[in-house]
């Protein structure tokens, strides 16, 4: 991309950022992003492929450091334990809560955004991870190399079980309204490492025959 062309991309996504303020993303349209950002509607299209993707790339932009931050996880594999690592992770994540929250609730009362958004989603993933799910999985899939993560464990899946879990937490706020409860989030990684099941017993998990008494 040119300097120009990143200019103006930077300038549409400052304005999709006002627009938003003053309107919600429900009513944020097009035309009067393009209109702040002195261009014509169809400059929009150059630079993203449709309105959902354009919100996205707001969110990400606004919170580049968290995101650079998870990009660094797979790297400390190995390091601290697997739930602190867990835990540091989605705290920084749960930071995103108050941008992703209005966006996703635009997405479930407006079809088309929620068309865009999954045609785009589909066209980027192609069958694959992306962004911090991706980043999670790698996570995962290193501490699974070195033995602090069971091998049947397929590092993709609880990487979307884990990311769904902080969202669907992210609906139950700390009382003092400061983003996600922390001890409600800890528990729930506890929980995801652990499992509910009780842990079998010896006896009950050896495959020997029980031992015949003195006849």
């Amino acid at each position: 991309m040119t300097d120009r062309g990143t200019a103006t991309r930077a300038r549409l996504l400052e304005a999709t950022s006002q627009v938003v303020r003053e309107v919600g993303y429900a009513h944020a349209t097009t035309r009067a992003i393009a209109g702040v950002a002195g261009v014509a509607e169809g400059t929009i299209y150059r630079h993203f492929p449709d309105k959902a993707a354009m919100f996205f790339a707001l969110v990400v932009e606004r919170n580049g450091s968290v995101i650079e931050w998870v990009s660094g996880l797979p790297a400390r594999a190995g390091q601290d334990s697997v739930e602190s690592n867990l835990m540091d992770c989605l705290v920084r994540l749960s930071g995103m809560r108050d941008e992703m929250l209005p966006l996703e609730l635009a997405l479930l009362a407006d079809p088309e955004l929620a068309r865009q958004h999954h045609r785009a989603a589909s066209a980027v993933m192609d069958g694959r991870l992306v962004g911090p799910p991706e980043f999670i999985a790698q996570y995962l899939a290193a501490e699974q190399r070195l033995g602090r993560v069971r091998t049947d464990v397929a590092p993709s899946t609880a990487a979307v079980v884990i990311l769904a879990t902080l969202f669907g937490l992210s609906l139950l706020p700390a009382e003092d309204g400061s983003g996600v409860d922390r001890g409600v989030l800890a528990a729930a990684v506890r929980l995801l490492l652990t499992g509910i099941e009780p842990a079998a017993t010896t006896a009950a998990a050896s495959d020997e025959p029980p031992r015949e008494g003195p006849r």
